[in-house]
Parts: structure tokens; C-alpha cells; sequence
């Protein structure tokens, strides 16, 4: 039997707050870069989940 991958999201307060520091264009540009990253990092949990469902079901 094969297990669906589970994704879990956290989203604390210092997310939600900008950096002391940082001006808004970099911190924006900071945000964009972080949530590229999760989009990769979801793509790639689906595939691999595909992948092994693919191999248990052989």
C-alpha cells in the first residue's frame, strides 16, 4: 500500500512581519524568492510521491 505525500505549512509571525533593516524592494524581492522555492519543493513532493506510488504498484 502506498501513502499520499503530506505537505505542511507553517506560517509564524516573523513571516508576516518585514525584516528591521531591510529596505521593501529587497524584502520583496526576499518573499518572491522564498515562495519560488516552496513551489519547487511542493513540485518536486508530488513527483516523488508519483514516483514511488509508480514503484510499489510494480
Amino acid at each position: 500500500m502506498s501513502k499520499p505525500a503530506e505537505v505542511i505549512i507553517e506560517t509564524s509571525a516573523t513571516d508576516l512581519l518585514p525584516d528591521e533593516g531591510v529596505d521593501g524592494d529587497k524584502l520583496f524581492m526576499r518573499q518572491l524568492k522564498e515562495e519560488e522555492i516552496r513551489s519547487k519543493l511542493d513540485a518536486f513532493a508530488k513527483e516523488l510521491a508519483q514516483v514511488k506510488s509508480d514503484r510499489d504498484e510494480h
